[in-house]
């Protein structure tokens, strides 16, 4: 569900937009690539568990997952087609294109929504659905009006992309302790310079469209390279956790090490990039790399 909010990892294929109706225009409204990130990542909160993997819960939970993430996407381009239509990367969504009608759009998101939920209020711990029901909710009532009021949106927006670790930890375990928390707080700051720099890739269009993140409130760049090497140490500090609080052993230890080496280099870039405008950086792609890397790490060397 991500995310945000994990919703510029990738936009639908240029072959969906130009279907002009059936399976594609609705793959294009629900975005099914998104909502796999956060299912994948609610499975990983499960199987990192310390209980034995049960495949049909795992199942369950990642259908749940799916279509609740599903149905959250289409909610957010009903919510948002005005300001899509603005927007260059948006403007080609089946709302402003008029190939799907408002009315349609969020039937189908509730209609995706509702039966996420009824999945998990019938088969796991209460926990799990009142979990879900706060990243839907926190998404798309505060997260998304937020984003044409202050660029804290950002901020907020990090919390239910957060949590799909953290639901698939307490499907396993009824709680939201142990290796699930820190999972979340992972999934939390990675997204900070994730999104950031989306933000700075697609300024102007993000102004275009009055999205009031940093670099359009501040559009020098420089609030924006902070508040990235900020959040990016403290990823580095919580990626490290698993294997100080004994949850992973060495090998993982090694990948993170590795990977936050990388990490420096692409932040250098970006200082380059936006102090000197010198050169471009990378940090957009690094941050797609970096996050499945490391929580395979993590499954694989559980100790």
């Amino acid at each position: 569900m991500s995310a945000k909010p994990i919703e510029s990892l990738t936009e639908p294929s240029s072959g969906l937009k130009q279907s002009g109706g059936g399976l594609g225009v609705w793959l294009e409204l629900t975005k099914p690539r998104l909502a796999l990130m956060s299912t994948l990542t609610a499975a990983i909160g499960y199987i990192a568990a310390p209980q034995l993997v049960e495949w049909i819960p795992l199942v369950l939970l990642s259908c749940s997952i799916f279509l609740s993430a599903a149905g959250v996407l289409a909610l957010n381009q009903w919510w948002e087609h005005a300001t899509d239509a603005l927007m260059h990367r948006t403007r080609d969504r089946p709302l402003p294109t008029g190939r799907l009608s408002r009315p349609q759009a969020l039937s189908m998101g509730l209609i995706l929504i509702a039966i996420g939920l009824l999945i998990q209020w019938w088969t796991f711990h209460s926990l799990v659905f009142l979990l879900n029901l706060a990243t839907v909710a926190s998404y798309l009532l505060v997260y998304t009006p937020l984003k044409r009021m202050t660029p804290l949106c950002t901020h907020v927006g990090a919390i239910p992309g957060a949590l799909p670790p953290l639901i698939g930890w307490a499907a396993a375990t009824g709680t939201m302790t142990g290796l699930g928390f820190w999972l979340f707080l992972i999934l939390l700051f990675w997204q900070m310079p994730h999104f950031f720099a989306i933000a700075w890739l697609y300024r102007e269009d993000y102004a275009r469209g009055g999205i009031r993140v940093l670099s359009v409130s501040h559009p020098n760049g420089r609030r924006l390279l902070v508040e990235t090497l900020l959040y990016s140490m403290a990823m580095v500090a919580v990626s490290l956790a698993p294997y100080w609080l004994g949850y992973a052993d060495a090998r993982y230890a090694l990948f993170a090490l590795l990977l936050m080496a990388w990490l420096a280099w692409e932040l250098k870039r970006l200082v380059r990039a936006i102090l000197d405008g010198n050169g471009k950086s990378n940090l957009f792609v690094f941050s797609l790399i970096y996050l499945p890397i490391l929580l395979i790490a993590l499954i694989a060397f559980a100790s």
